[in-house]
């Protein structure tokens, strides 16, 4: 089971920082962690410092910055593909543009820079403008656009991709992938989890490639609970 973090597992807010978990997913994902036999990653586009310090006892595997950066089952960091001056170039260009636009928050991630106006949703069209000026003439880097969100990364990687390298090791290896997510920046996990014949789940509104819906995350919770009890209850044969 991969899972998407912001709008999928929480509520979404004003700020990244400002995200709050319930103790009762942190035990609900402990459950599906045990009834899976450990096949359970969360897909996100934070990093995975920022996902260790929500989830905090708990570490699982997670693949952040959209795929850029890995940790596996094992807890082995893969991220031999990360432009490290990237994010300080991009920051640096972005920095008066933040300034000048209060509501507009700058996020530093590994490799990526992102641009919030949840607070100053008139402030779209400038937000994508200022990131476009930023990656001019910047090689391999690509724009992600999602939730009152506009990110600048390194190409050649996704949510996707992330799923792909999970699925070739273990506890992952030969089982059938499902996903869930809420965003555009989950298409690609979605696209990925249909082609090897997986499940997958949108949350909220919206067009997307996925096969099913849940209106709410409180719904989606309800489902992730009702799954983890049966899969306590099944024989270690069933599971998977």
């Amino acid at each position: 089971m991969f899972l998407d973090f912001d709008g999928t597992l929480v509520d979404l807010a004003e700020r990244p920082t400002l995200v709050r978990v319930p103790q009762h997913l942190k035990d609900l994902l402990v459950s599906l962690q045990s009834g899976l036999q450990g096949a359970v990653a969360i897909v996100t586009g934070r990093d995975i410092q920022a996902i260790d310090l929500f989830l905090a006892p708990l570490l699982l595997p997670v693949s952040g910055v959209h795929g850029l950066v890995r940790r596996d089952a094992r807890g082995t960091i893969h991220d031999q593909r990360i432009d490290r001056g990237l994010g300080e170039l991009l920051a640096e260009r972005l920095r008066s543009f933040v300034a000048a636009n209060d509501g507009v928050l700058l996020e530093r991630k590994t490799g990526s820079v992102a641009l919030h106006y949840r607070a100053r949703p008139e402030a779209e069209a400038e937000c994508f403008a200022a990131m476009q000026a930023a990656i001019a003439e910047v090689d391999g880097v690509r724009l992600m656009f999602g939730k009152m969100m506009v990110e600048a990364m390194t190409g050649g990687v996704s949510k996707g991709s992330g799923i792909a390298e999970f699925l070739a090791e273990p506890p992952f290896a030969g089982r059938v992938p499902v996903f869930a997510g809420d965003d555009v920046t989950d298409e690609d996990a979605f696209r990925e989890t249909n082609a090897r014949g997986g499940l997958t789940i949108k949350i909220g509104p919206g067009e997307t490639l996925a096969q099913f819906r849940f209106d709410s995350i409180a719904a989606f919770h309800r489902f992730l609970a009702s799954l983890a009890a049966r899969l306590q209850q099944a024989p270690n044969r069933d599971r998977g």
